[in-house]
C-alpha cells in the first residue's frame, strides 16, 4: 500500500471560523494528491472576498497554494469538481478558471447546489497527479 500523507488546514483558518471539525486540505497518497474544496476566502483570517469573481480567483489561488505545498502544480490537475450556487455564475466563473488551466484543461464537472459551507458562492476540489 502507497504511503498517505496528509496536508492539514491552516490552524488560523480553523481558529478564525470556530471549525468543531479538522479536516485536511489535501491527502496524497503515492502520487495522487486529493484536495478537499477551496473557498474563496483569506485562510488566515476566515474572511470571504465578496462576489463570484473574486470567491472563484481566491479559491484557484488556494487550490494553487495546496498542491505547490504537496508537491504538485496546476498542470498536474486532472479532474475538478465546482460547486456554485447560482446557475448563472456558470459564465462569471468559467472566464477566471479559464486562466488556471490554460493548456491542460481537466476533467470537471460543475453542479449547483442550494447552499454552501459558510454561504460561499464557489467551491473546487481536484485531483491531481504529480509528475515524476
Amino acid at each position: 500500500m502507497s504511503e498517505r500523507t496528509q496536508i492539514p488546514v491552516n490552524s488560523h483558518l480553523l481558529d478564525s471560523i470556530e471549525a468543531e471539525s479538522r479536516w485536511s486540505d489535501a491527502v496524497v497518497v503515492g502520487d495522487f494528491v486529493f484536495v478537499t474544496g477551496q473557498l474563496g476566502w483569506d485562510k488566515q483570517t476566515g474572511e470571504f472576498v465578496e462576489g463570484i469573481e473574486a470567491q472563484t480567483e481566491l479559491a484557484l489561488e488556494n487550490l494553487k497554494a495546496v498542491l505547490e505545498t504537496a508537491g504538485a502544480t496546476l498542470e498536474d490537475v486532472v479532474q475538478t469538481r465546482i460547486y456554485l450556487t447560482e446557475h448563472d455564475d456558470y459564465h462569471r466563473y468559467e472566464s477566471i478558471y479559464a486562466r488556471y488551466f490554460v493548456e491542460n484543461q481537466p476533467a470537471r464537472v460543475t453542479v449547483v447546489v442550494a447552499d454552501l459551507i459558510h454561504h460561499a458562492l464557489f467551491d473546487i476540489e481536484a485531483i491531481a497527479i504529480k509528475r515524476r
